[in-house]
């Protein structure tokens, strides 16, 4: 019998005991946890919520309510469930850790960060907590480049150190007569920014050079993954086994080297890389900053992202690419470029389609001085549908005296109308300190022109190399001061703007960032060199 079957039979089971017996707590509790686990996330927030009314000490309840409702982007409402299960068990760090996820969708990077450190100080055994931290600490405007820096060495010697002890596999040798075996391991090979650009990569190298092989930390089956399934050699689901089960099977498949593409992101696996099951191990693309492990030994960059005073910020030696350190593959579908909507007669829009945990206080600051220079034009924010999110921005910007008639929110939206909102925007703004990425090569495609500041480091630099590459220095600003300024005078002489992103897309099509052949061509001489080194 399927699993299906199995979860149909269980609920079943529950449906008939609480028919038979008056309410209870722990049974309505068991129905909601099956309905969630089967995607009946509806009929699963009935039968939660019912359990906590029947007895509010519950706390499993009121963190399944909370895991439930955070699922549903009802964010407000799950740091409300956290909260009640915190006040009846404060010392929890699970409790306090999933309040800090909650925060962080709520673009309260500094409350998820206190969640996360006392979470840590309760239960400091915890990688996956630290890890939310670290990449937490990214979003956050008033935290320097040096302290995120030793928060991944702190992982590091903490989680890693004694694995890194581990013997390495012997090298197998590379004579230049036979492809290199290079590993590929990430839990974003789907349709998801990671795996658009692997797949992009994969189906651009050489096989008489490099035999591609994925180590597929997801569960996601979809005709994307199916796909890409038909541009490498081998592919292995590694998402139920432990982390010794995959060493065993990396080390079994004898790579010349292994490229990681999650970091410290969701569905990571360090614990693998720390056991050093490959010779070489190299970290690229998905993450924006160092894994913190001395075993992981080279991380894929270019000279705009990580400038040769980045250096100290990174526990591996950077390898920089001639041009760009990915490639954007472009979305599925798309639909066609609409120019300036202002130019059409709209108010001048500003906007920002990041993930909205980007906003930070600094980018608030700068983004409320912009429209205060521009009182006519808006700003367009990707938000969670979420009235609660809504409200916490709209006060965030009010004290700066943005009022919310100059604000505009769009909830998550399908690709393809994700796409189409470009063509509302006139000028995108680059979220910082943690820039856009594929958004921003999105954003480009679409020919919607975006004004980014250069950052320290490469996470608030990923604006810098895409824009150098295709060729628009203007777009550049130095400083916070600079931004507003070129922002306004964007705004303020639109036809001038408009030339500049006339054609963008097929610009674009002939820049570093889509000569998918030649990135290709760049990333096989770096594995050469890594792997000779």
């Amino acid at each position: 019998m399927g699993g299906g079957d199995e979860h149909s039979g269980s609920v079943s089971e529950l449906l008939r005991r609480i028919n038979q017996v008056s309410d209870n707590a722990d049974t309505r509790l068991n129905l909601g946890t099956e309905l969630a686990e089967i995607g009946q996330p509806m009929e699963a927030l009935v039968h939660l919520q019912r359990a906590v009314e029947l007895d509010p000490s519950l706390v499993r309840g009121h963190i399944r309510l909370g895991n439930l409702l955070r699922d549903l982007s009802r964010t407000g409402e799950a740091v409300e469930a956290y909260g009640r299960a915190l006040e009846l068990r404060p010392d929890d760090p699970f409790i306090l850790s999933n309040l800090g996820n909650a925060w962080l969708d709520l673009s309260e990077s500094g409350r998820a960060i206190d969640c996360y450190r006392q979470s840590l100080e309760i239960y400091p055994n915890a990688p996956a907590t630290l890890s939310n931290l670290i990449f937490t600490m990214h979003y956050d405007s008033g935290i320097r480049p040096e302290e995120i820096a030793a928060a991944h060495r702190e992982w590091g010697r903490r989680f890693g150190q004694a694995l890194d002890q581990v013997e390495p596999p012997e090298r197998p040798k590379y004579d230049r007569c036979r492809p290199m075996r290079i590993g590929f391991l990430s839990a974003d090979f789907r349709y998801h920014p990671v795996g658009r650009m692997a797949s992009v990569l994969w189906a651009n190298l050489n096989r008489d050079q490099v035999m591609p092989i994925v180590y597929d930390n997801s569960s996601d089956e979809s005709s994307a993954k199916r796909r890409y399934r038909k541009k490498v050699a081998e592919w292995h689901n590694i998402v139920s086994l432990s982390d010794d089960a995959v060493v065993n099977r990396i080390r079994a498949d004898r790579l010349d080297a292994l490229v990681d593409f999650s970091g410290h992101t969701s569905g990571n696996r360090l614990g693998v890389l720390a056991q050093k099951p490959v010779p070489v191990q190299i970290t690229m693309l998905a993450y924006p900053n160092t894994t913190g492990l001395s075993a992981v030994d080279w991380r894929i960059t270019d000279s705009q992202a990580d400038p040769s005073s980045a250096d100290l910020f990174y526990v591996e030696q950077l390898l920089r690419l001639p041009s760009v350190a990915w490639v954007y593959g472009a979305p599925d579908a798309s639909p066609e470029p609409g120019g300036l909507p202002c130019l059409g007669g709209a108010p001048f829009t500003f906007g920002c389609l990041n993930n909205p945990a980007k906003i930070s206080a600094a980018a608030v600051d700068s983004w409320s001085a912009i429209l205060r220079a521009c009182p006519q034009a808006r700003l367009m924010l990707l938000v969670r549908d979420d009235p609660v999110h809504e409200g916490l921005l709209v006060a965030k910007f009010e004290r700066y005296g943005i009022g919310a008639g100059q604000l505009l929110f769009t909830a998550k939206v399908p690709e393809l109308s994700y796409l189409e909102l470009h063509n509302r925007i006139d000028l995108m703004l680059d979220p910082f300190p943690y820039n856009g990425g594929v958004t921003t090569g999105d954003c480009l495609w679409m020919e919607t022109p975006i004004l980014t500041m250069k950052g320290d480091s490469y996470v608030s630099r990923q604006g810098v190399s895409l824009l150098t590459a295709v060729g628009m220095p203007e777009l550049i600003a130095a400083d916070r001061e600079e931004l507003v300024v070129k922002a306004a005078g964007w705004c303020k002489n639109p036809q001038q703007l408009a030339k500049l992103a006339e054609g963008l897309r097929g610009r674009m099509l002939h820049s570093p960032l889509m000569d998918h052949a030649g990135y290709a061509r760049q990333l096989t001489e770096a594995f050469e060199r890594m792997i000779t080194a």
